[in-house]
């Protein structure tokens, strides 16, 4: 059976009937009830981006509140719906409107499946950058960690060192100008060479980023030809593997930047282990002798 069939079935499995009626959908996305569509829209692709079961150990139970997450933005992000739970306080009511086509298990797999693709990374990162959101998250960030540029980075979604940090000194540089923030000598005085070991770690993690990218799109163009061959389909499952490995570190640490506020020592899922690399090197030199 192919993957994303299966994966399909596993997600129907797990669905309920019927969404969770229940629920308060301005406290399951935590916003106000004058909360703005945008303001909406931000907290629910935080909440649903920390909460997807992907991300998760216990299916079932991720599955659930992911449920609830997805259930509080069909209403909410619908004026209709929303007016209507607003008037009545009743979530059953809001999706039984006469003209209104919801299908619950449709609209749940479009969210499951599409709020961790690059697509929808990359239209997120359109929006939030350079927008009211990300100033606000730098500015929380400064104060929290005293001026601290590279503990900074490591909150502020979608932030790099290579991309930003003019930027962003502008932005702080204003702040502190006009009194939003004070100004802190880990940010004021902060030493040359502490500024170029971040961009000289942000250098190498986007280099790494990059060679990533290459095997994986030299990995695609040969898969037809590579996993009808022997060794040279072991070594297609093998690259496969550290593709998925890269993946989930990547979504591992957006993860972490769309949640900044998670309980400290809460434990991570463990990650995809990656072959190790002289298996590696062996299948590749197996399948080269074999190509002779």
């Amino acid at each position: 059976m192919p993957r994303k069939q299966k994966k399909q079935e596993d997600i129907e499995d797990l669905i309920d009937e019927e969404p969770p009626k229940s629920i308060d959908p301005y406290d399951v996305l935590g916003v106000a009830k004058d909360a703005t569509p945008d303001q909406i829209k931000s907290a629910y692709r935080k909440a649903a981006l920390k909460h997807h079961p992907d991300k998760s150990d216990d299916k079932a139970a991720a599955h659930a509140k992911f449920q609830e997450i997805a259930f509080a933005n069909a209403i909410l992000s619908d004026p209709r719906r929303r007016s209507r739970y607003d008037t009545t306080g009743r979530t059953e009511e809001t999706v039984d409107l006469e003209d209104d086509d919801f299908n619950w298990t449709e609209y749940y797999k479009e969210q499951y499946e599409g709020i961790v693709t690059a697509e929808a990374v990359e239209k997120f990162k359109q929006e939030y950058k350079g927008g009211d959101e990300e100033r606000n998250d730098l500015l929380d960030a400064y104060r929290r960690f005293k001026g601290n540029m590279n503990a900074m980075y490591q909150v502020v979604m979608l932030s790099n060192p290579l991309e930003d940090e003019d930027r962003f000194r502008a932005i702080l540089d204003a702040a502190i100008k006009d009194g939003t923030i004070s100004a802190e000598k880990k940010y004021t005085e902060e030493s040359e060479k502490s500024r170029q070991n971040r961009m000289k770690n942000a250098r190498k993690e986007a280099d790494q980023a990059e060679g990533a990218a290459k095997e994986a799109e030299g990995s695609k163009k040969k898969k037809k030809k590579d996993q009808g061959s022997g060794d040279l389909g072991d070594l297609a499952a093998l690259i496969q593997q550290r593709k998925k490995g890269r993946a989930e570190s990547f979504f591992d640490q957006l993860e972490a930047k769309y949640a900044p506020d998670s309980k400290k020592g809460k434990k991570r899922a463990p990650p995809v282990d990656e072959p190790p690399e002289e298996a590696f090197q062996r299948t590749a030199s197996r399948a080269k002798k074999g190509k002779k």
